[in-house]
């Protein structure tokens, strides 16, 4: 299975256009659409609040800005509508783990699947407005928008004051299955989809941060969002999708999660790899994330309905 980490064919999530429908509610503000770009390429991902000061993504959202010597610009979309607000980050803030941008002899990141993570540190000194049509906006007229589209308010609210929630930590070397079902919601534009899967969700094993399952829809744009569970909490970061089938021997120890063309990878909060990663670099700033461990698996024996 180990072997498996590493000959998985990814398409990774990022960018896409968007299918969804407005929703007014609070459960996901702390979540955001983020516009990555450089000279070459303009990605579109999600990142989703840990701390007061920091983001969660995935590495191969921002990795051009520590990839590329042309330069790079990312864009937190705070709030989305008419008039849009939004903070540009320093790259100098944006961290990736050093196993993701190892080299290889052609000089290119390997980019570590099981390291699919980054933090982006959040300390913005003013924000920026613009209409959605294009141009700048000043604050009033940002002001007046919320006045007319409880969306964007309730959008930015969550970005004043997000709530944030716990991520779940947990690992072991045995294969296993979650007792809950996960939800994967997206902004883009402004609106929101969520996706929620009722399938068999898997755990890998090997004390590593890889989690799999049935393809449920999730696709393009969906990637460095959060993997929520019902109460809330944050189980994992979303990663690739699989266009084929498994391997034969995945499909014999996984037979519900073989049958179909497309499968959902996503990171978990693993402590050796994912978690090690994001504690050790908030603790270089003196912050830390809100844990709590993840107890809620059946034996892969055990079949989920």
């Amino acid at each position: 299975m180990k072997k498996l980490l590493f000959t998985l064919f990814l398409c990774v999530l990022a960018g896409g256009a968007a299918f969804a429908a407005p929703i007014f509610a609070d459960d996901y503000t702390f979540q955001k659409q983020i516009i990555v770009s450089n000279a070459d390429d303009t990605v579109t991902c999600q990142a989703f609040r840990i701390h007061q000061n920091w983001f969660a993504t995935a590495a191969h959202c921002v990795k051009m800005c520590v990839a590329s010597a042309k330069g790079c610009r990312t864009k937190i979309y705070l709030a989305r509508g008419e008039v849009n607000a939004f903070v540009t980050v320093d790259p100098r803030r944006i961290f990736i783990p050093k196993q993701y941008r190892k080299l290889d002899a052609k000089g290119q990141m390997l980019a570590d699947k099981k390291w699919d993570v980054a933090l982006i540190h959040y300390e913005p000194d003013e924000y920026l407005y613009e209409f959605a049509q294009g141009g700048m906006a000043t604050e009033s007229e940002f002001a007046a928008a919320l006045q007319e589209d409880p969306n964007l308010k309730t959008q930015w609210r969550g970005a004043k004051n997000p709530k944030i929630p716990a991520l779940y930590i947990y690992g072991g070397d045995e294969l296993k299955t979650l007792k809950s079902n996960i939800i994967v919601p997206r902004w883009e534009n402004g609106r929101m989809s969520v996706f929620e899967n009722p399938k068999s969700v898997l755990y890998f094993g090997n004390n590593q941060a890889v989690w799999g399952s049935e393809g449920f829809g999730v696709d393009h744009g969906n990637s460095g969002g959060a993997v929520v569970l019902e109460d809330g909490g944050v189980m994992g970061i979303a990663t690739a999708k699989l266009d084929q089938k498994l391997p034969p021997d995945v499909q014999s120890a996984f037979p519900n999660f073989g049958q179909t063309d497309e499968s959902f990878v996503f990171n978990g909060f693993a402590p050796h790899t994912t978690f090690s990663f994001i504690k050790k670099t908030m603790a270089r700033f003196g912050d830390r994330p809100v844990t709590q461990k993840f107890r809620r698996f059946a034996p892969i024996e055990e079949p989920v309905l």
